[in-house]
């Protein structure tokens, strides 16, 4: 079985938390809003080359029998059978359907839709708008480029600006970005000219930082990576600077900890910069994180305490019950199956 790297197991243990550039807008709303509220969450699961999902308890409430689905953690799904896109809720009820292709993951009780219009000048181009979670137009297909809905914003264009709407598809903040990021914690990250570098703006649009940042990630328990002059530190939401740049390498905040990595040795840090774990891992999730023993992947808890031992060949962040990991099986050419662990470290789905 090929082995992976720390840093490779490192970087896909936190590649869901990552956020990319995106685009603006123009007004075009029709009435609609969204109503979804999730009681449960789904996770996706493979058998025999089909696709399903499986609640936080282990039991398939989406049989595996599609051979493509799509997610958001913590969203509702669809999947795709005869041609269409069918929405499900996270207790297995259906919400709508979609024709394929036109639509995108359910977030925050809004997806984005695509169809083709006429243009001004007589030609049929795409562009993008917004249903809610019934199906039901909330915006009409105007925007250039649409992404999904973060923090009750969702980042839009028309041209090469860039702006963002609310959930009634009002522009709340002026399309007036290079580029774009999703809101987290009130702060997303924007590109003030092409080619720039970083600021963090806050809901109103105001500017709160310089474009100083060649790299600035998503705000997560109260604070930000920013690389400044080849090194990461961490800034607050009001942009103050609390740990200077000094790593190499540096991950989102979780639970008052963060992984970083100084000198080659990657380990968990506090707030004030003092190391508390002297191992790296992933981000903690109610007091559980992925870490790395060797060649092996366990959880952590906030001591830096094993607390389900390192077995797997790979572990990602729980989210809400349940965590996916590679476990070692002699049946298959990888040397992995695919499955999902509850906190207790209990085995609740294989194939």
């Amino acid at each position: 079985m090929r082995k992976l790297s720390f840093t490779t197991l490192l970087i896909i243990a936190f590649a869901l938390a990552c956020t990319s550039a995106g685009a603006a807008f123009a007004d075009g709303t029709v009435k609609g809003k969204a109503s979804i509220e999730i009681k449960e969450r789904l996770y996706r699961i493979e058998k025999a080359g089909k696709f399903g999902f499986i609640n936080g308890k282990g039991k398939i409430v989406i049989e595996p029998k599609y051979n493509q689905v799509a997610h958001m953690a913590g969203n509702p799904v669809y999947v795709v059978s005869d041609g269409k896109q069918i929405y499900y809720d996270a207790d297995g009820s259906k919400l709508f359907e979609c024709p394929l292709n036109r639509c995108g993951l359910l977030s925050e009780g809004m997806v984005v839709y695509q169809e083709k219009v006429k243009t001004e000048d007589g030609a049929l181009k795409t562009r993008f708008g917004y249903l809610n979670d019934k199906g039901e137009k909330v915006t009409e297909p105007i925007f250039h480029y649409a992404s999904h809905f973060a923090d009750g914003m969702a980042r839009v264009n028309v041209g090469k600006a860039s702006g963002y709407i609310d959930k009634t598809g009002k522009l709340v903040i002026p399309y007036r970005f290079s580029s774009t990021s999703d809101f987290s914690e009130g702060r997303a990250v924007v590109q003030l000219q092409a080619d720039g570098k970083y600021a963090y703006i806050d809901k109103t649009g105001k500017v709160l930082t310089p474009a100083m940042y060649a790299h600035a990630g998503r705000f997560s328990d109260g604070a930000a990576h920013v690389y400044v002059n080849g090194k990461y530190g961490y800034i607050d939401r009001n942009g103050n600077m609390f740990l200077e740049p000094q790593f190499s390498a540096a991950w989102e905040f979780s639970e008052g900890l963060a992984a970083v990595e100084r000198n080659g040795k990657t380990f968990y840090i506090n707030k004030q910069g003092k190391k508390v774990i002297f191992i790296g891992g992933g981000q903690f999730s109610d007091g559980l994180a992925p870490a790395f023993k060797g060649q092996e992947t366990g959880y952590i808890d906030r001591t830096g305490k094993f607390a389900i031992q390192p077995k797997f060949v790979w572990g990602d962040v729980f989210i809400g019950e349940l965590a996916m990991v590679y476990i070692k099986s002699e049946k298959t050419e990888i040397g992995f199956v695919e499955g999902y662990i509850n906190r207790m470290g209990q085995i609740v789905w294989t194939p």
